[in-house]
């Protein structure tokens, strides 16, 4: 039993200390994004998207996903815009967003004027720590995206295993054990209140 113990206790240790970086990306863009104005004074005039450049293209869309997504790969790399994207036809537009932690890029086709059009978003470091709190991987294919997807399962997992270890040692104080009900049913009324309510 004395093994188990120290077996949980070290596991809890180390993942608190695995996780330091990503709870602190997490806290701190979490507090961005519920104080987003604060954080833009100083910057209310500034434009969020600047023009880089436009272009006459011709550029024919697929109609199944994953033609549209290669033929806007290929119009991508054309141009010199490398990186994660998201595209997604609205009318007689193509919206392609193209991600990047430090510079992401907007681009937009017009069918109608069959011009092609680049935005960039000027640097701040709060939209940096919001933009890492909302990467996504997978599906973008190239290896570090596929990495930073991976690392977000394993902060997802390790930050499961770390509960679970928390309320093993938790539990093995007994002198402790009512404040820890009070304290885990504070938290659990708190969440049911206001997702029943809001």
């Amino acid at each position: 039993m004395q093994n188990w113990n120290l077996l949980f206790r070290r596991t809890h240790l180390y993942l608190g200390l695995l996780l330091i970086p990503w709870m602190l990306v997490y806290a701190l863009s979490t507090v961005v994004f519920n104080h987003r104005e604060s954080f833009r004074v100083g910057h209310q005039t500034d434009p969020l998207w600047r023009p880089l450049w436009e272009k006459e293209v011709t550029f024919q869309v697929p109609s199944d996903p994953a033609g549209l997504r290669a033929a806007v790969k290929s119009l991508l790399d054309e141009n010199g815009l490398k990186g994660a994207f998201f595209a997604r036809r609205q009318g007689e537009r193509l919206n392609i967003n193209v991600q990047n932690f430090w510079h992401p890029r907007r681009v937009t086709y017009d069918f109608t004027t069959k011009k092609l059009r680049a935005e960039g978003r000027p640097f701040a470091a709060t939209e940096v720590l919001t933009r890492l709190h909302e990467r996504t991987g997978y599906r973008q294919g190239g290896p570090l995206n596929n990495l930073w997807a991976f690392f977000v399962d394993l902060f997802s997992v390790a930050t499961l295993a770390w509960i679970a270890t928390g309320l093993y040692l938790w539990w093995k104080l007994s002198a402790t054990r009512t404040w820890g009900w009070l304290a885990i049913g504070g938290g659990v009324a708190t969440i049911l209140t206001l997702v029943t309510t809001l």
